[in-house]
């Protein structure tokens, strides 16, 4: 076997790699005698098929099942022998099968940048602690007021700022209906019958509930409004458009009394008092959360800032692919448009690059702990993360971990708990607003799951451990 290598990139070789004819020939061999061995061949006992009459059936396949083996261990070997540890598959292409049965073919492999692991231990941490403090109490209660507030329709006055309107409206430029010149455009824009919506300053659309105030009930009224230049859907930019809107009903909530028939309905044979204790319990649980995920995001940004390492390309596309995609699933389950994730594409490609990169970094600097540290994960702690995942995904842990076995997804999930108890790791040894570390024992219980850690991410950054 022949192998030159082509440094590519700071992280990425090619390995060119040549075999002779004499390595297909005894491959063929093999796999020829194992398909003679198992094929059903008219006139033959199984397994007594002449190998020519074999081959000559199932030629192309025994061709491909000897290349796929042949590459498997030349790669395998051409590592070794380069001494190389690759933190992904390595991707095979310009695959060549010559005349003679030499097998020739390029494998790109990404490998572990070198690296000076700062000092990670004492990092000096200053994260704001939030206080819960009554008025938020209050605030979250007005919340599940709102909940279970009534809609009244309103009689004998103008509708005004704050109402719920019942309407129908259409819009309209220089006379012609926006469903006929952007007939793709969102319906809040085209125009809705029998449509609600709050009177607030831009929305739904800018300028409208301004335009609508004072309006009765039954009343048609054409309303202008000028869209900004910047606005989110491209096609109404700097447009003026009429709406005509007819007033169908004028709406005001009525929140209920704060009382405890108000917490009895939230939870029955509750008081009010009680409510106020649970929401203060469940405020106080969120602030500690966001306070921990606060001193850890702290923890990884001196992390980045504290090593400079070139990110393999390979590993940040395919890391800006999965960000974009999981920016557009959010944007989309809150209702924003394909045409204004268009118009922002720009804008979220290099959002997403820029997280990306900072991703893989990420990912090799807490490896180089993980080493360090000789970090293990325990069946517990798998076990753990695979119950919560399946718990998430609404689905039995043995039928999860059917499925992550059969896509070889285990190693991954591994790896992501190691790289979160590398991250503890430093947290627990940081200095935190300037008290002394206070290290803890990781237990499946406390290790973070993969969605609790948005700096933490990504398959294929794979270490040994």
């Amino acid at each position: 076997m022949k192998v030159t290598t082509e440094q590519k990139e700071t992280c990425i070789v090619d390995l060119h790699i040549e075999l002779p004819p004499e390595r297909f020939q005894s491959e063929w061999k093999e796999v020829g005698n194992e398909y003679r061995r198992l094929v059903n061949l008219p006139g033959f006992r199984k397994g007594k098929a002449p190998l020519a009459i074999v081959e000559k059936k199932y030629g192309p396949d025994i061709e491909q099942e000897v290349t796929r083996k042949l590459l498997d261990a030349a790669v395998r070997e051409a590592l070794n022998e380069q001494k190389l540890s690759p933190v992904q598959s390595p991707n095979v292409r310009d695959i060549k099968l010559e005349a003679d049965r030499s097998l020739r073919f390029t494998a790109t492999v990404v490998i572990r940048p070198s690296m000076n692991l700062p000092e990670y231990k004492g990092l000096e941490i200053t994260a704001e602690k939030p206080v819960v403090d009554e008025a938020q109490v209050e605030q979250f209660l007005d919340g599940l007021r709102g909940d279970l507030a009534e809609f009244k329709t309103a009689e004998g006055r103008d509708l005004a700022m704050g109402d719920f309107a019942v309407l129908d409206y259409a819009g309209s430029i220089e006379g012609k209906t926006l469903s006929e010149t952007y007939p793709d455009l969102q319906p809040t824009y085209l125009g809705r019958k029998n449509f609600w919506i709050k009177l607030e300053e831009d929305r739904p659309i800018p300028g409208l509930a301004a335009a609508m105030v004072g309006m009765k009930t039954g009343e048609t009224r054409d309303c202008t409004v000028s869209f900004p230049t910047e606005f989110g859907e491209e096609k109404l930019r700097g447009y003026k458009v009429t709406y005509q809107v007819t007033l169908h009903e004028i709406k005001e909530r009525e929140l209920p009394p704060l009382d405890d028939a108000f917490a009895a309905k939230l939870s029955p044979g509750s008081t009010l008092e009680q409510i106020r204790e649970q929401v203060r319990e469940r405020l106080t649980v969120n602030a500690t959360q966001n306070f921990a995920s606060a001193v850890r995001g702290e923890a990884v940004k001196q992390l980045l800032a504290m090593v400079s390492i070139d990110a393999p390309s390979s590993m940040v596309q395919q890391e800006s692919t999965a960000i974009l995609k999981e920016i557009i699933q959010e944007n989309q389950s809150r209702g924003v448009s394909e045409e204004e994730l268009r118009s922002h594409q720009e804008e979220l490609l290099g959002a997403a690059r820029q997280s990306a990169g900072d991703k893989v970094k990420l990912n090799f600097i807490l490896g180089e702990i993980v080493t360090k540290e000789n970090i293990r994960v325990s069946r517990e702690e798998l076990a753990w993360r695979i119950t919560n995942m399946a718990e998430r995904y609404q689905m039995t842990p043995q039928k999860l971990l059917k499925e992550l076995q059969k896509h070889h997804a285990i190693a991954g999930i591994e790896e992501e708990i190691a790289l979160g108890k590398a991250l503890d790791v430093v947290v627990s040894h940081a200095r935190v607003n300037g008290e002394d570390p206070k290290p803890i024992a990781a237990t499946p219980e406390t290790t973070h799951s993969h969605d609790e850690e948005p700096h933490v991410h990504g398959p294929g950054c794979g270490h040994d451990h």
